[in-house]
Protein backbone atom coordinates (compact mmCIF):
# COMPACT_ATOMS: atom_id res chain seq x y z
CA UNK A 1 0.00 0.00 0.00
CA UNK A 2 2.68 2.49 0.57
CA UNK A 3 4.78 1.45 -2.52
CA UNK A 4 1.38 2.32 -4.46
CA UNK A 5 0.70 5.67 -2.85
CA UNK A 6 -2.26 4.40 -0.76
CA UNK A 7 -0.65 4.77 2.81
CA UNK A 8 1.82 7.38 4.28
CA UNK A 9 5.33 5.34 5.69
CA UNK A 10 3.62 5.52 8.63
CA UNK A 11 2.46 2.09 7.92
CA UNK A 12 5.58 0.43 7.69
CA UNK A 13 6.55 2.00 11.61
CA UNK A 14 3.62 0.41 12.53
CA UNK A 15 4.40 -3.07 11.48
CA UNK A 16 7.64 -3.00 13.17
CA UNK A 17 5.77 -2.20 15.85
CA UNK A 18 3.89 -5.71 15.68
CA UNK A 19 6.60 -7.52 14.54
CA UNK A 20 8.75 -6.40 17.50
CA UNK A 21 5.91 -7.11 20.30
CA UNK A 22 5.44 -10.33 18.74
CA UNK A 23 9.09 -11.38 18.89
CA UNK A 24 9.50 -10.08 22.30
CA UNK A 25 5.96 -12.33 23.36
CA UNK A 26 7.82 -15.16 21.28
CA UNK A 27 11.28 -14.88 22.43
CA UNK A 28 10.78 -16.23 26.32
CA UNK A 29 8.43 -18.86 24.89
CA UNK A 30 11.34 -20.06 22.22
CA UNK A 31 13.48 -20.05 25.22
CA UNK A 32 11.43 -22.31 27.74
CA UNK A 33 10.92 -25.12 24.77
CA UNK A 34 14.81 -24.95 24.01
CA UNK A 35 15.30 -25.34 27.60
CA UNK A 36 13.16 -27.93 27.50
CA UNK A 37 14.65 -30.09 24.94
CA UNK A 38 17.97 -29.52 25.89
CA UNK A 39 18.02 -28.99 29.77
CA UNK A 40 21.04 -26.36 30.90
CA UNK A 41 21.39 -27.93 34.31
CA UNK A 42 21.02 -31.23 36.40
CA UNK A 43 17.61 -30.48 37.83
CA UNK A 44 16.19 -28.91 34.68
CA UNK A 45 16.96 -32.37 33.16
CA UNK A 46 15.09 -34.63 35.66
CA UNK A 47 12.27 -32.40 35.46
CA UNK A 48 12.50 -32.89 32.15
CA UNK A 49 12.52 -36.80 32.25
CA UNK A 50 9.54 -36.54 34.64
CA UNK A 51 7.28 -34.90 32.54
CA UNK A 52 8.39 -36.81 29.85
CA UNK A 53 7.59 -40.04 31.71
CA UNK A 54 4.30 -38.70 33.32
CA UNK A 55 3.33 -37.19 30.36
CA UNK A 56 2.79 -41.01 28.78
CA UNK A 57 0.35 -41.76 31.28
CA UNK A 58 -1.59 -38.30 32.64
CA UNK A 59 -3.17 -35.90 30.41
CA UNK A 60 -2.12 -33.19 32.47
CA UNK A 61 1.31 -33.07 31.73
CA UNK A 62 0.94 -33.15 28.24
CA UNK A 63 0.70 -29.38 27.98
CA UNK A 64 3.94 -29.38 29.72
CA UNK A 65 5.68 -31.16 27.28
CA UNK A 66 4.08 -29.05 24.31
CA UNK A 67 2.19 -25.55 25.84
CA UNK A 68 1.96 -24.93 21.80
CA UNK A 69 1.93 -21.42 22.74
CA UNK A 70 4.13 -20.95 19.31
CA UNK A 71 1.33 -21.76 17.21
CA UNK A 72 -0.88 -18.92 18.99
CA UNK A 73 -0.68 -15.53 17.07
CA UNK A 74 -0.10 -12.04 19.37
CA UNK A 75 -2.83 -10.20 20.45
CA UNK A 76 -1.98 -6.40 19.56
CA UNK A 77 -3.40 -4.80 22.52
CA UNK A 78 -3.52 -0.76 21.39
CA UNK A 79 -1.01 -1.00 18.65
CA UNK A 80 -1.39 1.52 15.72
CA UNK A 81 -3.39 -0.73 13.72
CA UNK A 82 -5.76 -1.09 16.36
CA UNK A 83 -8.73 0.41 16.01
CA UNK A 84 -12.01 1.39 18.61
CA UNK A 85 -13.38 -1.02 20.41
CA UNK A 86 -17.17 0.26 20.47
CA UNK A 87 -19.29 -3.07 20.37
CA UNK A 88 -18.59 -4.31 24.56
CA UNK A 89 -20.93 -7.14 24.47
CA UNK A 90 -18.76 -8.90 22.09
CA UNK A 91 -16.47 -11.59 23.25
CA UNK A 92 -12.53 -10.91 24.28
CA UNK A 93 -11.61 -13.01 21.73
CA UNK A 94 -12.58 -11.17 18.75
CA UNK A 95 -11.39 -7.44 20.25
CA UNK A 96 -9.74 -5.08 18.22
CA UNK A 97 -6.00 -6.27 17.71
CA UNK A 98 -7.27 -9.67 17.50
CA UNK A 99 -7.11 -12.28 14.49
CA UNK A 100 -10.14 -13.82 14.17
CA UNK A 101 -11.10 -16.85 15.00
CA UNK A 102 -12.26 -19.26 12.68
CA UNK A 103 -15.67 -20.83 11.72
CA UNK A 104 -16.45 -23.68 9.83
CA UNK A 105 -18.83 -22.25 7.18
CA UNK A 106 -20.20 -24.95 4.87
CA UNK A 107 -17.71 -27.41 3.62
CA UNK A 108 -14.83 -24.20 4.44
CA UNK A 109 -14.66 -22.19 7.22
CA UNK A 110 -15.08 -18.30 7.62
CA UNK A 111 -11.44 -17.23 6.89
CA UNK A 112 -11.55 -18.47 3.87
CA UNK A 113 -13.53 -15.90 2.89
CA UNK A 114 -11.81 -13.01 3.36
CA UNK A 115 -10.70 -11.46 0.75
CA UNK A 116 -6.82 -10.02 0.09
CA UNK A 117 -7.64 -6.78 1.59
CA UNK A 118 -9.87 -5.36 4.16
CA UNK A 119 -13.21 -6.99 4.82
CA UNK A 120 -16.30 -5.37 6.74
CA UNK A 121 -17.84 -7.94 8.29
CA UNK A 122 -21.65 -7.69 8.96
CA UNK A 123 -23.12 -9.74 11.25
CA UNK A 124 -27.36 -9.49 11.38
CA UNK A 125 -27.08 -5.91 10.54
CA UNK A 126 -27.01 -4.09 7.00
CA UNK A 127 -23.48 -2.43 5.53
CA UNK A 128 -22.85 -1.58 1.73
CA UNK A 129 -21.10 -4.11 -0.67
CA UNK A 130 -17.98 -2.10 -0.75
CA UNK A 131 -16.43 1.20 1.17
CA UNK A 132 -14.05 3.03 -0.34
CA UNK A 133 -11.49 5.69 1.27
CA UNK A 134 -8.57 7.12 -0.34
CA UNK A 135 -8.06 4.46 -2.01
CA UNK A 136 -8.41 1.65 0.14
CA UNK A 137 -11.38 -0.72 -0.42
CA UNK A 138 -13.33 -2.62 2.21
CA UNK A 139 -15.34 -5.63 0.65
CA UNK A 140 -18.54 -6.51 2.54
CA UNK A 141 -19.22 -10.62 3.78
CA UNK A 142 -22.81 -10.39 5.38
CA UNK A 143 -24.55 -13.26 7.27
CA UNK A 144 -28.52 -12.22 7.97
CA UNK A 145 -28.32 -14.60 10.76
CA UNK A 146 -25.23 -15.52 12.18
CA UNK A 147 -24.58 -19.49 12.66
CA UNK A 148 -24.47 -20.34 16.65
CA UNK A 149 -20.83 -20.99 17.07
CA UNK A 150 -20.54 -17.39 15.03
CA UNK A 151 -22.24 -15.60 17.06
CA UNK A 152 -21.11 -16.68 19.94
CA UNK A 153 -17.39 -15.95 18.52
CA UNK A 154 -18.30 -12.76 17.22
CA UNK A 155 -21.30 -11.39 18.97
CA UNK A 156 -21.74 -12.44 22.32
CA UNK A 157 -23.92 -10.83 23.90
CA UNK A 158 -24.43 -8.04 21.54
CA UNK A 159 -27.55 -8.63 18.91
CA UNK A 160 -25.38 -7.24 15.71
CA UNK A 161 -21.94 -5.85 14.63
CA UNK A 162 -19.89 -4.55 11.89
CA UNK A 163 -16.43 -5.90 12.31
CA UNK A 164 -13.19 -4.27 9.78
CA UNK A 165 -10.76 -7.05 9.10
CA UNK A 166 -7.07 -6.28 7.68
CA UNK A 167 -5.82 -8.53 5.32
CA UNK A 168 -4.04 -10.68 8.10
CA UNK A 169 -7.27 -11.60 8.96
CA UNK A 170 -6.66 -9.20 11.84
CA UNK A 171 -9.43 -7.53 13.66
CA UNK A 172 -9.23 -3.45 13.46
CA UNK A 173 -12.38 -2.27 15.32
CA UNK A 174 -15.98 -3.29 15.71
CA UNK A 175 -19.11 -1.48 16.21
CA UNK A 176 -22.72 -2.29 16.52
CA UNK A 177 -24.10 -1.01 13.85
CA UNK A 178 -22.69 0.65 10.47
CA UNK A 179 -21.13 3.92 11.25
CA UNK A 180 -19.72 4.57 8.04
CA UNK A 181 -17.74 8.09 9.01
CA UNK A 182 -15.96 5.95 12.26
CA UNK A 183 -15.41 3.16 9.93
CA UNK A 184 -13.83 5.59 7.27
CA UNK A 185 -11.31 7.44 9.82
CA UNK A 186 -11.00 3.75 11.27
CA UNK A 187 -9.56 3.02 7.63
CA UNK A 188 -7.39 6.40 7.10
CA UNK A 189 -5.85 5.92 10.61
CA UNK A 190 -4.74 2.56 10.22
CA UNK A 191 -3.43 2.82 6.70
CA UNK A 192 -1.28 5.86 8.06
CA UNK A 193 -3.42 8.88 7.11
CA UNK A 194 -4.52 10.17 10.31
CA UNK A 195 -7.86 10.10 11.14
Amino acid sequence: MVLRGQASEALIDSSHQERAFAGDENIPNSTRSTDFITPKSKISHVFRNAVLELAERHAFARPIVNSGRLSVPSIYDGLALTGPDALPQAPSRSRPGSPCPDVARGAGFLLDHFGGGFTLLALGCAAPEWLEEDGITAMRLAFDAPPPLMAERYLGAAPAAIYLIRADQYVVGHWPAFDEAAIRATLRRVCGGGG
